[in-house]
């Protein structure tokens, strides 16, 4: 190309160079790591920031349902908010005292029953007395009320924000679109994945009651919020009901909580999760797995609560440009619907 061609009025432009495909590509690489290395070096504050966004956004069709059920939104905001605030201290105050009990059961926890296997169940009680953080339960209170009153503010400033949005953007604006729908996505997920979680946590803590088993609300509480990790969430949470049943009942006690474990880890995976959504998660199954670890590694334990919609998000992102749809491709899956349509053509 002819220098002269670049001079224009007297200035030089650029309009005419190519940035090379093999270029653009490293530019993507470089800066994702980028970004996963600023995520990984401000994971402790990142993580709580990123939950109580989600569960803001969460709470807010709650404000909506309360506006169309006649209340103003003055009045709406009010309700929410105080139930919001009531709820979070019942639930840090619930957890700090169950927290401090289990601290002091927990030494005195050891399975009795002979055999290689009662000696690896002792083994896990004791990795998790030392390598799990139980006792810093200031530092759990401590963080629950920082993201109890960020959850108080966002829910309030929610609805503003996205007037901002539109008065910025333009209500026509496609990729506000794209960002609103993609919010009602995960709303959607996260309330069907409530829901589900509700029934079984309810369940494991009811059955814990009939077998008399050590805080059996505790553990219904942990399956409920690990059941937001798809596959893996409810097994993570029944390692301690089995504990606790070896200890108490024996072997067939802790093979009885781990099959009912399995049991309904099956059921809401396999069965009643993709009937209520309609449709499963649309991701590989082996990106789902790895995206769990690989979320939980850049922002610690939240990632793995919220690896799902944040791979998602990803997604959704990636879809956007020429360069980088071909990674979104790859991470998602057809769902029926989609199949027989291409099936027909």
């Amino acid at each position: 190309m002819d220098f002269n061609q670049w001079k224009i009025k007297g200035e030089y432009t650029m309009h005419d160079f190519k940035t090379p495909s093999f270029m653009r590509l490293i530019i993507i690489i470089a800066v994702i790591l980028v970004a996963i290395i600023g995520m990984k070096y401000s994971s402790e504050i990142l993580g709580p920031i990123l939950l109580s966004v989600f569960i803001s956004i969460i709470i807010y069709p709650f404000l909506m349902w309360l506006k169309k059920k006649g209340l103003s939104y003055n009045q709406s905001i009010m309700v929410t908010l105080v139930a919001t605030f009531a709820l979070g201290v019942g639930i840090i105050w619930f957890l700090a005292v169950s927290m401090a009990q289990l601290i002091k059961e927990l030494p005195d926890l050891t399975i009795s029953s002979g055999g290689i296997l009662a000696q690896y169940g002792n083994d896990i009680i004791k990795f998790i007395i030392t390598n799990i953080p139980l006792n810093n339960i200031t530092g759990l209170v401590a963080t629950g009320i920082f993201m109890l009153f960020a959850i108080i503010f966002l829910v309030y400033e929610l609805p503003q924000i996205k007037l901002r949005l539109i008065k910025g953007l333009g209500e026509d604006n496609p990729n506000l679109h794209k960002l609103f729908d993609l919010v009602d996505d995960n709303i959607k997920y996260f309330i069907i994945r409530a829901k589900v979680n509700l029934i079984y946590g309810v369940g494991v803590s009811a059955i814990l009651f009939i077998f008399d088993l050590n805080f059996a609300v505790l553990w219904g509480l942990l399956t409920f919020a690990l059941g937001f990790i798809p596959y893996l969430g409810i097994m993570i949470a029944a390692i301690p009901p089995v504990l606790v049943a070896w200890a108490k009942y024996g072997t067939w006690g802790a093979i009885s909580m781990a099959l009912f474990f399995i049991i309904i880890n099956t059921v809401a995976e396999s069965y009643i999760f993709p009937k209520l959504t309609g449709k499963g998660l649309q991701m590989s199954v082996f990106v789902v797995f790895v995206s769990l670890f690989v979320w939980g590694w850049i922002i610690g334990p939240t990632g793995f609560l919220i690896g799902v919609p944040l791979t998602l998000i990803v997604i959704k992102y990636l879809e956007n440009f020429e360069e980088t749809r071909w990674l979104a491709a790859l991470m998602i899956t057809e769902d029926d619907k989609d199949k027989e349509k291409k099936s027909k053509k």
